[in-house]
């Protein structure tokens, strides 16, 4: 039976991930920062007992971190699904995104939690992947994160939390070529959680599925890969799309004109949602 090691997962994404792997008959290692009080995960461990692990892990104190090589030792490991981060700005009087209102030290934290601690955590779990059969590396990111989709500005650090990622991903990917481990970012799309809110496109059962197939497609030949989950809204279809980081070809919307990503099998327009045969 094949393991998965997923952090965040006491809510939204994290949470969702962890059920599917679980119905799906994987082990599922869960990280989340207080387990005791992750209602819903204590749940899913009654119905799993013995496929469920939950392990706690805090991404801002690197002991934390650390001590997790000590909780799995050599147990093996297929897939990694970096899901945990931190936003901030939102919650305490002024928006600290806002310019005029950023500061260092949030913003520093920031950078600390959803850049440096993964690719510390990455450095923990390398020798279970390498155990695993998979071996497969998957960090979540989002769009806000993207340089080229950047329309709306402000969102300084919650943008750039995610931006930073991009080439650690990239340079990671390069170096676990050799040892057979493809790595991955792929953005959810906006999703119904605390975080993505009740306005969003889809819900986290969609979201996951879709991520999920990504995943299982995902291979040597694609690592380094950015992937953009979509929901077409006039069909409520979900769409998802591939894109690599080292190489890409655009082709233009014969509607709009818009260029847009070369899918693996279908162009989609975000300007006029429509789906588009490759020529």
């Amino acid at each position: 039976m094949k393991t998965v090691f997923i952090t965040g997962t006491n809510k939204g994404l994290g949470l969702e991930f962890t059920k599917q792997y679980l119905n799906e008959g994987w082990n599922v290692i869960a990280t989340c920062r207080s387990p005791t009080t992750a209602t819903d995960l204590l749940s899913l461990s009654k119905k799993h007992p013995n496929s469920l692990t939950i392990l706690s892990m805090d991404l801002t104190n690197e002991a934390s971190i650390e001590q997790i090589s000590e909780e799995i030792k050599e147990r093996p490991i297929d897939i990694f699904i970096s899901n945990a981060g931190t936003a901030t700005g939102y919650t305490s009087g002024a928006n600290l995104n806002d310019f005029g209102n950023v500061q260092s030290e949030p913003w520093v934290n920031i950078f600390r939690t959803n850049c440096v601690a993964l690719l510390l955590l990455a450095q923990v779990v390398h020798p279970n992947i390498l155990l695993g059969s998979d071996k497969k590396l998957i960090f979540i990111t989002s769009k806000p994160a993207s340089i080229t989709e950047n329309t709306g500005g402000a969102l300084y650090m919650n943008r750039s939390r995610r931006t930073a990622l991009n080439p650690v991903i990239k340079s990671l990917s390069i170096v676990l070529y050799e040892e057979g481990i493809a790595v991955a970012s792929v953005s959810p799309g906006w999703v119904k959680t605390d975080s993505g809110g009740e306005g969003a496109l889809i819900d986290a059962e969609t979201s996951v599925s879709g991520i999920k197939k990504v995943i299982e497609e995902l291979n040597m030949s694609q690592t380094a890969l950015y992937c953009v989950s979509r929901v077409n809204q006039s069909l409520g279809e979900y769409v998802k799309s591939f894109r690599l980081l080292k190489t890409f070809n655009s082709q233009s919307c014969t509607e709009c004109k818009m260029r847009e990503l070369n899918l693996l099998f279908l162009l989609y327009c975000n300007s006029c949602k429509l789906h588009l045969k490759l020529a």
